[in-house]
Order: C-alpha cells, then sequence, then structure tokens
C-alpha cells in the first residue's frame, strides 16, 4: 500500500502532539507498507516561518517532500479574526478566513496533492490550512486525524463538511469521535479509534536526572507547551497558593518551552529542554505528574507517566482526560482548585495510592496502547479502504 501523510510540520526537532504521533505512526507503517511525507518548511508553529529548505529530505529513513509556506501568520490579524468568528456574529467566508490566517499558508502543497501517487492520503489535523484545502481534493482516498479537542474552533459550521468529507477518519479516543460525531453529524464516515503506541528509550535509566538537575528526593512534574493553551497560567496559581497553604508540598519541576513567564518561586524548576532519556527518568522519579489542559485530543505525556508506573492527576474540564482516567484508574481528576489540592495532597501523603495508580496506568498501557495493537488497528481499517486489484 502507498500512503502518504500530509502534515502542517515534521522532523525531529518539531515537539508537538499530533506531530509526533505522525511521526511515529509513518515510522511504524513503512516497515511494511511505501510511506512518505508532504508537510510545509515550517518549524515553530507560532509564526509559521520557513526554516527547512523545500524540497527531498530524509527523516528516519522516510522520504519527505517539504514546501515552502507562502506568508509566516500574523499574530495581529488571527487574533482579530478569531475574536470575531469565536465571539460575534460572523459569515462562512470569515470562518474560511480564520482558517488562512491560522496557517500554515501552502498553496504549492495543497496543489501537489492530487497527482500524487497514493492509495492513501492521511490528513493531520483538521484546523490547519493543508487539511482543510488539501483533502477535498483527495477526498475519495482520504483518511482525516482529527486530533480534535473540546476548544470553539470545532465547532465552528466551516469544519462540518471537513468531517464529513473523507474516506475514513482515525481517532485517537472515544470521546474524540463523540466530540466530532456531535459537531458535524459525520457518523456514517467509517472511522475507528486507534490510540498511539508509546517509545520508551532503553538508555532512561542511565540519565541522572536528580544529579544533573540537583532534583530532591520527591517532586511534581509537568511537561509539555508551558502556555495558556495548555492551562500553565491556572497551573501556576494553584501550585503557588497550595504552597502558601502547604509548605511541605514537594517542588513542581517543569519541562518545555515557555510561552508565557514563569512566576518567579522557590519550588518552581524549570529544566527547559531536556532529552527523551531524561524526560523519562523524570516521569519515573515524579511522585505524579500533572496535566491542567483542557483541551486535548489524546495527550501522549498521560500515557508516558503510565508506561512509567506512575500516577497523573488531570483537569476534568477536558473529557478525554477524565475519559482516560476512569477507563484505566490511572489517575484522579479535578474541577477547581479545592479539588486540585485535596487530590494531590492524597497522592503525595498516600504513597500507596500513587503506586496503585500507576500500576493501573501501566497495565492499561500495555493492554490498549502497545504498538502492535495500535499499529494493527490502523492497517486494517486502511486496507478495508483500499480497493482490491
Amino acid at each position: 500500500m502507498r500512503i502518504l501523510f500530509v502534515i502542517q510540520r515534521y522532523g525531529l526537532e518539531v515537539a508537538g502532539g499530533s506531530e509526533l504521533h505522525c511521526r511515529w505512526l509513518a515510522t511504524r507503517l513503512a516497515r511494511r507498507h511505501q510511506v512518505e511525507i508532504a508537510t510545509t518548511c515550517a518549524l515553530d508553529y507560532i509564526e509559521w516561518r520557513n526554516h527547512y529548505p523545500p524540497g527531498e529530505d530524509t527523516v528516519d529513513g522516510l522520504r519527505v517532500r517539504r514546501f515552502p509556506v507562502a506568508r509566516p501568520r500574523s499574530e495581529h490579524r488571527f487574533s482579530l479574526i478569531q475574536d470575531l468568528v469565536y465571539h460575534e456574529e460572523h459569515t462562512l467566508d470569515e470562518e474560511r478566513q480564520w482558517v488562512v490566517e491560522n496557517g500554515p499558508v501552502c498553496p504549492l502543497l495543497v496543489r501537489a496533492l492530487p497527482g500524487w501517487p497514493a492509495d492513501v492520503v492521511v490528513f493531520y489535523s483538521y484546523r490547519y490550512y493543508q487539511s482543510f484545502f488539501g483533502l477535498p481534493a483527495v477526498a475519495d482516498r482520504a483518511v482525516l486525524v482529527p486530533t480534535a479537542e473540546e476548544d470553539p474552533a470545532v465547532e465552528l459550521p466551516v469544519f462540518a463538511p471537513l468531517f464529513r468529507a473523507p474516506r475514513g477518519i482515525l481517532y485517537l479516543t472515544p470521546e474524540e469521535r463523540a466530540l466530532v460525531n456531535g459537531v458535524s453529524g459525520n457518523e456514517s464516515v467509517p472511522s475507528v479509534v486507534i490510540g498511539s503506541g508509546i517509545n520508551v528509550p532503553e538508555a532512561w535509566r542511565a540519565a541522572d536526572v536528580r544529579g544533573r538537575h540537583a532534583l530532591p528526593e520527591r517532586y511534581l512534574l509537568y511537561a509539555g507547551r508551558i502556555d495558556r493553551n495548555k492551562g500553565a497560567d491556572k497551573l501556576f496559581a494553584y501550585y503557588r497558593r497550595l504552597a502558601d497553604e502547604w509548605p511541605q508540598v514537594p517542588p513542581l519541576v517543569l519541562v518545555g518551552k515557555p510561552a508565557l513567564p514563569i512566576p518567579d518561586h522557590p519550588k518552581l524548576r524549570h529544566l527547559g529542554f531536556v532529552s527523551e532519556e531524561e524526560k523519562f527518568a523524570l516521569l519515573a522519579g515524579c511522585d505524579v505528574l500533572l496535566m491542567p489542559s483542557a483541551y486535548e485530543s489524546l495527550s501522549v505525556i498521560v500515557l508516558e507517566a503510565w508506561a512509567m508506573g506512575r500516577p497523573v492527576l488531570v483537569n476534568a474540564a477536558c473529557k478525554v482526560l477524565e475519559g482516560q482516567c476512569v477507563r484505566s484508574g490511572g489517575g484522579l481528576f479535578y474541577r477547581g482548585y479545592a479539588e486540585f489540592a485535596e487530590a494531590l495532597r492524597r497522592i503525595v501523603d498516600g504513597p500507596e495510592l500513587g503506586r496503585a495508580l500507576g500500576a493501573a496506568g501501566r497495565d492499561y498501557v500495555r493492554r490498549e496502547y502497545g504498538w502492535d495493537v495500535v499499529e494493527g488497528r490502523v492497517e486494517g481499517f486502511l486496507q478495508s479502504l483500499v480497493p482490491r486489484s
């Protein structure tokens, strides 16, 4: 089978949940199929400026073709159109303009798709330019991976036809499928919930993160983009309030690139970028992983924490995260500060609870998110869509 993956950015340096999921899945499927990637030259997701040279590239042994972004994103123009379509009366044309301003604007990539020799074209992330304008041109062989979250964009009427257009859809969780079904009425489109496999680097045990970063025996962990869309601002407010009320609370260690100021607090430790080996060593050593985001389509970092046998504490405003905790028994969830503080105290003061949650999460990941399981779901579904010769 010839499979083309189409995604907004792609590379070993690219940090992002959908991009990582795409790279992992493409690499796995390439063991038995002819897999190629069509993407942009962008690395940064905020401005979409061209970073990689256009043309042919190779990543993890896969053929990647990069197309230049026509213009960077203007945060000013995007903010104006987003305020309009999210909060005021507007037209479908203005919603289409939201897609354009969101970017990455790459018409050369879209024009190349109809002639691409592929049996299946897999588009990642419904909200971006390449999916919105590219998928309809190859709808008869298109598969969409929406990575949809419960934010205002998914409810914009302009996306409903896109959700109904592809030959099939790969959802990451049952909650994501229910969300997209609800906003678009696309239940008749063939679909499957696939989840994601987890790659634990073998060398994580050799990473001396405590020695290198002078970490205490016990700490809490947040790993990911440090910005408001991920709930980092609220996490900071909750943690500082809790530290005032409970001076014994373990330090909060932060891993990731900050997109907002990190408060100056003696118990907040920002480590910046760390290697995959260090990240997994940090996960293995933490008391609990904190995930305050209200908008997730899966959350790989939560699955990674469970793979390391550690409990999680997540924001119940995100139905995906709450559902994952309920199905796995691997974590607690909160609504508001009072529940956050109580749940965190229970995990920190009751090590046996943390161990039980972590063990349940590990069993869940092994059962539902082993790569053989995920790959089998995807491969079987794609083969069901390709006409037999």
